[in-house]
């Protein structure tokens, strides 16, 4: 039986998976053990938006044929390049709001205690029942099992496709969206050198921090004189940034300290420089700055 077209799409997939969760499934011993395993598991699983309630959201997976599926601690997500959305917007801005909210997502299950390492590609995708096969699942799950840190990593493919888009002209250098989510990094292999770019999260939840702290606050601002209300905000919103930095160094120092190896461990002081190169930029406060023991 010859394949159906309308079970085969082009688009992005991303793979993710939750860091060292799988030493925690094999060392689980205890109920409690796999109690905290799963409650982990459910919490990246409604970050990335798995079999959402919300009539909002489940409207934009439809419009923009967005598939999420989940694997123990993995999860799957699949955006088309032809849809509702990328007819009316093209498909430039809908993939890279979908990569700036995995950016989100990452960065709230940091602060969680969940650092992510993930990969993401360009290419078909055919899906029916429980067949799965795609080339950029494939291409997806190979670049995170070569990404060496804690990060989204995007394939060479889906790089070029976003960077030579043709609708990336009617941004401004200012606000250029493709250089203002990506970091790039590189290291030597064991194989060669190996080089990428990745979801620049820190930045994208640095720059998207509310001024707001409490509801009493913002009623103090909404019902003070117009020459304080710049005032409050500006102060909320730098404790918002300190909060969430000092929040997400605790996390990463907390994972350092438990990691059982080296390798491991270093994962987590290359994500502290990250996050220690990133921070200054935002808030002058040393408690946002990530301190590690290391040998």
């Amino acid at each position: 039986m010859p394949t159906s077209l309308k079970n085969l799409s082009v688009g992005i997939t991303a793979f993710l998976d939750i860091l060292g969760c799988g030493d925690r499934i094999l060392n689980a011993q205890t109920t409690a053990d796999i109690d905290a395993v799963v409650t982990d598991i459910r919490t990246i699983q409604k970050d990335f938006e798995f079999r959402p309630k919300d009539k909002h959201v489940k409207e934009v997976h439809a419009g923009s044929k967005k598939t999420v599926l989940a694997f123990s601690d993995s999860v799957v997500v699949n955006v088309a390049l032809t849809s509702k959305m990328t007819k009316l917007q093209g498909t430039f801005d809908p993939i890279m709001s979908e990569l700036s909210g995995m950016a989100f997502a990452q960065g709230r299950c940091a602060t969680n205690g969940l650092f992510l390492r993930g990969g993401v590609d360009l290419g078909w995708w055919y899906r029916t029942g429980t067949i799965l096969a795609s080339e950029s699942l494939v291409g997806a799950y190979k670049t995170e099992g070569t990404a060496s840190v804690p990060v989204i990593a995007l394939t060479g493919r889906l790089y070029d496709f976003l960077s030579g888009h043709r609708d990336r002209r009617f941004y401004s250098k200012d606000i250029e969206p493709v250089d203002s989510l990506l970091r790039h990094y590189s290291y030597d292999g064991p194989r060669g050198k190996v080089s990428f770019w990745y979801l620049d999260y820190i930045t994208v939840i640095a720059e998207s921090v509310d001024w707001i702290t409490s509801a009493e606050q913002r009623q103090s601002c909404l019902a003070a004189p117009p020459e304080r209300r710049d005032h409050i905000r500006e102060l909320g919103y730098r404790r918002n940034l300190r909060d969430w930095f000092k929040e997400h160094a605790r996390q990463i120092m907390l994972a350092h300290g438990r990691a059982k190896n080296e390798s491991v461990k270093h994962k987590y002081e290359w994500l502290a420089d990250y996050h220690n190169e990133i921070a200054p930029r935002f808030t002058p406060s040393p408690l946002a700055l990530c301190t590690l023991v290391r040998p």
